[in-house]
């Protein structure tokens, strides 16, 4: 069968022998050239130049240039313009469309503030609201951030706007001034704090210079330091009052003013109780203060709460005591400070006592 083949390719002008391949060939009359493939037992085009050439022209696009060489960041692009000359008309495709991020909102740090006197100063606003956090400091004269509204007479119209460094300061704010005070004790200065909203603006390209970022960048880096120093200072002082007790109900004025060594004795027996929890580093007594308080100071902290725990509902000298950690706020005051005609006359009258007490033999120690 193959021999028969074999005696007709050579019969045919048209067909051809490959010396080098063994196979035969022919042209047709598309011009194309075939080539016999013994193993399948059928004829396959030759792919040349020409044919290449030829299918190229049947499935060209008018208006597109086939030999560009298209690289693999563009092919998105390009494929969205060969949609646009398809579809004759301007409508952008699905592959051309660019994702929009969305626009990172800005923090809020500023708060809103009603109800503030007409005489209120910027220093006054920044003493209330700086309890809150660090205020923020203009860049170029490094005053307080306070807007305060006024009219045209320079009095204030009851609102103002207060900048903070940090973001975390205004719901603190908010949370601790909202319906307070400003001026202790005068209803008329009571104040409503709530988060400033901003409307937002179109978006201006400006230049900065080099100068200028480099002063907002030092400044802001002055505001971090403040900030970190005050929570340091705050850590320490919290740590300091941690290790403070207040004792109350310790003694009553009527018994210092009858017995003047009782404030001596108070001390030493308190110091010597409270020293089996552990160190006492001072122990102090407020006869200046109402309610009989004393402060023992420990060196650790443990000590302090195990004095609270041993020392709180207990009696002494018939009394029901308190004890409870130094909040850090509350004033007490003793003698030894600086003294009012009140707490001279007080202390005259004390010693005139303390005299005559002597002089009944008050201070005999009989064995």
């Amino acid at each position: 069968m193959e021999s028969t083949k074999q005696s007709d390719f050579a019969s045919d002008p048209r067909m051809k022998l490959n010396e080098q391949t063994g196979k035969w060939s022919y042209v047709g009359d598309d011009e194309v050239s075939y080539e016999y493939d013994e193993n399948v037992g059928a004829w396959f085009p030759m792919y040349d130049e020409k044919l290449m050439e030829a299918q190229a022209s049947v499935y060209a696009v008018p208006g597109v240039e086939e030999n560009v060489i298209i690289k693999p960041k563009e092919k998105k692009k390009r494929a969205a313009t060969y949609d646009l000359q398809a579809n004759g008309d301007n409508t952008e495709t699905e592959s051309s469309k660019k994702v929009k991020r969305e626009p990172v909102k800005k923090a809020i740090t500023s708060v809103y503030v009603t109800g503030i006197p007409p005489d209120v100063t910027v220093e006054e606003m920044k003493t209330t609201f700086s309890k809150c956090g660090v205020i923020m400091e203009d860049l170029e004269t490094g005053e307080p951030k306070i807007k305060i509204y006024r009219d045209e007479n320079g009095y204030s119209k009851g609102d103002a706007l207060v900048c903070y460094f940090k973001e975390e300061s205004v719901p603190l704010a908010i949370d601790l001034l909202d319906e307070a005070e400003l001026r202790p004790g005068q209803a008329s200065t009571k104040m409503h704090v709530q988060k400033a909203v901003f409307k937002e603006k179109e978006p201006v390209e400006k230049k900065k210079s080099t100068t200028g970022k480099l002063k907002a960048k030092k400044k802001m880096q002055q505001l971090q330091r403040k900030l970190d120093w005050i929570d340091e200072e705050g850590g320490k002082k919290q740590e300091k009052f941690a290790k403070i007790v207040i004792l109350k109900n310790m003694y009553t004025q009527e018994e210092l003013d009858t017995d003047p060594t009782l404030l001596l004795e108070l001390k030493d027996d308190v110091r010597e109780e409270c020293e089996k929890l552990g160190e006492v580093t001072n122990v102090i007594l407020y006869d200046k203060s109402p309610g009989g308080v004393i402060s023992v100071r420990y060196k650790e902290t443990e000590s302090a709460d195990a004095c609270v725990l041993l020392m709180n509902k207990r009696f002494f000298g018939g009394r029901q005591i308190t004890a409870e950690i130094f909040d850090g706020k509350t004033k007490y005051l003793k003698s030894g400070g600086i003294p009012s005609e009140d707490d001279e006359e007080a202390e005259r009258l004390r010693l005139e006592r303390y005299a005559k007490w002597l002089e009944e033999g008050g201070g005999d120690k009989t064995p």
